[in-house]
């Protein structure tokens, strides 16, 4: 396959992403109940207060009074209604049997043993892995809207902005002027800065307590910024340089707002970065090229490049030890499995035609793909090594994990 592309086209190829699309995944498709396959307990917010439950055949039911004596309301933070939070650093599990409901009672280590050993990766203080979204019964009285519900950032491309947008009323807060063309968009880990690339040569600094740029930093006319990636400890941000011939990507220091590095890529018209969870590596992908590019990010040195043609993005497992990548090089697509260690393909899902995102959920069960040309979404369950893909028309772009 040969790309001949005008500077106009490459705009255009530079835009994939932009829009927003909401879903919400939750059947199961087979023959035993939710109370045989997800047997135990788990604790949701109900009301702004926390309440035991279970599933009684099909159906989440509030358990009146905890059978093991176990449930201390006081450990749960309900004061936020988007996302129940355990105050303690870990808990025991519920009881001596398998603590399953949707992700278990308690905040447990992903990998801890009977013996308790000490785990080296756990689910994030605030979120549960829920395989799909449970029935719980309505409130009489909703609760009210406040500010703990969470804002969406959206770069807007033709006009020049981002938007700040409120989910509880949902409704447009300000706008925020920014350099033309803005592309994506991260937030640094401790919620103040949002970087936005805009392709006319600029990365805009947000200031997210005064919504307005403070800062815009210039990368010269050789450089088009497209893709962004910021590293765990939020000093790092990383942006590809979508062009070729001068592929690229650099190396900002958030705190000083310079371009420390210029690193030179194989892969043509770098698009997509993804770092693995620990931030040690950075994965570039490009749309309209082959190969995969693997860099170091402690020493900015190549580690290898992967024979997988046309990708767009990468989803890690929570360990880090497995990526799984968009490729559009066959009709309809694929995500390639590789291992992080051997970087050895070890796997290949069929998905839908032009897969773009990818998002692996909280658990490690579930991966979900937009297939932008076909309007579907595929959803990899790993754990039952299938794939299933649904029509939903338009075309989907970006993806949210809601828990």
């Amino acid at each position: 396959m040969n790309f001949q592309l005008s500077r106009a086209s490459r705009m255009m190829a530079a835009g994939i992403g932009l829009s927003l699309c909401w879903f919400v995944l939750e059947a199961c498709d087979c023959e035993e109940t939710k109370e045989e396959r997800f047997p135990g307990y788990w604790v949701a917010c109900i009301g702004n207060k926390p309440a035991l439950m279970t599933y009684v055949g099909d159906s989440a039911t509030i358990v009146s009074s905890d059978p093991a004596g176990n449930f201390n309301p006081s450990q749960w933070d309900c004061s936020n209604p988007n996302s129940p939070n355990y105050k303690g650093s870990q808990a025991p599990s519920y009881s001596s049997s398998t603590p399953s409901g949707p992700g278990g009672y308690a905040r447990v280590h992903r990998n801890a043993s009977a013996t308790g050993s000490s785990p080296s990766a756990y689910l994030p203080q605030q979120l549960r892995a829920l395989p799909f979204l449970p029935q719980i019964p309505p409130l009489a009285t909703p609760p009210p809207c406040d500010s703990s519900y969470p804002d969406v950032l959206r770069p807007i491309h033709t006009q020049a902005i981002v938007t700040r947008v409120s989910t509880c009323p949902f409704a447009v807060k300000t706008s925020i002027p920014v350099q033309t063309r803005p592309l994506q968009i991260a937030i640094t880990p401790d919620g103040s800065l949002a970087l936005v690339t805009s392709f006319d040569n600029a990365v805009n600094f947000i200031d997210l307590s005064m919504n307005k740029v403070v800062y815009t930093l210039n990368t010269g006319d050789s450089i088009n910024p497209n893709g962004l990636a910021i590293s765990p400890d939020g000093t790092t941000a990383y942006v590809s340089n979508f062009t070729a011939p001068g592929q690229s990507y650099i190396v900002i220091n958030i705190a000083n707002r310079t371009v420390t590095n210029t690193i030179p890529t194989i892969v043509q018209y770098p698009q997509g970065l993804t770092l693995t969870p620990d931030g040690s590596q950075l994965w570039i992908t490009t749309p309209l090229y082959f190969g995969v590019d693997v860099f170091d990010t402690l020493t900015n040195t190549r580690i290898t490049s992967l024979n997988i043609s046309y990708t767009t993005d990468v989803a890690f497992n929570s360990l880090g030890t497995r990526a799984y990548i968009t490729s559009q090089s066959t009709t309809p697509g694929t995500v390639v499995v590789v291992d992080t260690g051997t970087f050895q393909i070890l796997n290949t899902y069929t998905v839908g035609n032009t897969p773009t995102d990818i998002s692996m959920s909280y658990g490690d069960q579930f991966l979900v793909v937009n297939n932008s040309v076909d309007g579907t979404i595929s959803v990899i369950d790993l754990l039952q090594n299938q794939v299933k893909t649904a029509k939903v028309g338009a075309n989907p772009s970006g993806i949210a994990w809601v828990h």
